[in-house]
């Protein structure tokens, strides 16, 4: 296992247990405690984990993972119904981008854990849920965390992304108003626009709901997709 999936093991144990021990990761990973101590550490600068004399605590109280937990598993039906859609575009050995979105994040929850296939993200969330999903070969962008939409982000992992060719890049929305998809978040868009030129489809996920919202960051317009997948049309 390499340190990238083992730091995406160790969150989704936090996640669930809100503690983790240097001896219990240690077997659990069939690693050396020094190499444990590394990862625990590289977790608490990143301030997603707090360290402890011996271990590591989750820094959320059982109500923010409750809430977590919620989101992974009640959806709403129409992002679960747009997710199925797109996951119609998705095929054994490709090399996909995930964004950050909760749509998006429905449609790593329906994937068929069996398939072969490559996925490259900055969402935290879709790097727990893919933890549980050990035959999909998931690459964590790294860098500095921004808790409020929970990604993450480092021009060191831009460059990175630059040299990756996608089948297909999925991506979200906050606002769609005046045909222009938007976010909240400028350091967001910037890994956004490198994947969508990354991207041999681009694939856009979206409720219409967004129709009438403007976040204060503009991705691209509408007209830039190849396709976008919503609640009424299906596909279009």
């Amino acid at each position: 296992m390499y340190q990238e999936q083992r730091l995406n093991a160790i969150i989704a144990e936090l996640s669930v247990n809100g503690e983790l021990s240097v001896v219990k990761a240690m077997k659990k990973f069939n690693v050396s405690r020094d190499t444990i101590r590394r990862d625990f550490t590289i977790l608490s600068e990143k301030k997603l984990a707090k360290r402890t004399h011996g271990g590591l605590i989750s820094i959320k109280s059982s109500s923010d993972i409750l809430s977590f937990n919620e989101r992974l598993i009640e959806m709403s039906e129409e992002k679960i119904n747009i997710a199925k859609q797109a996951k119609k575009l998705i095929r054994n050995n490709g090399i996909y981008f995930f964004d950050v979105s909760t749509i998006v994040l429905a449609l790593g929850q329906i994937l068929n854990p069996e398939m072969k296939i490559t996925i490259y993200s900055h969402a935290l969330d879709l790097a727990i849920l893919m933890s549980d999903k050990p035959n999909i070969e998931f690459h964590l962008l790294g860098g500095k965390f921004y808790s409020k939409n929970r990604f993450f982000f480092s021009l060191n992992e831009i460059e990175l992304l630059k040299n990756v060719n996608f089948d297909a890049g999925f991506f979200g929305a906050a606002g769609l108003r005046d045909g222009e998809v938007s976010f909240d978040d400028e350091k967001d868009v910037f890994v956004k626009k490198i994947a969508m030129k990354q991207s041999c489809q681009k694939i856009l996920l979206a409720q219409t709901g967004k129709i009438n919202l403007k976040a204060k960051y503009t991705l691209s317009r509408l007209e830039s997709f190849d396709q976008i997948i919503d609640e009424k049309n299906g596909e279009s």
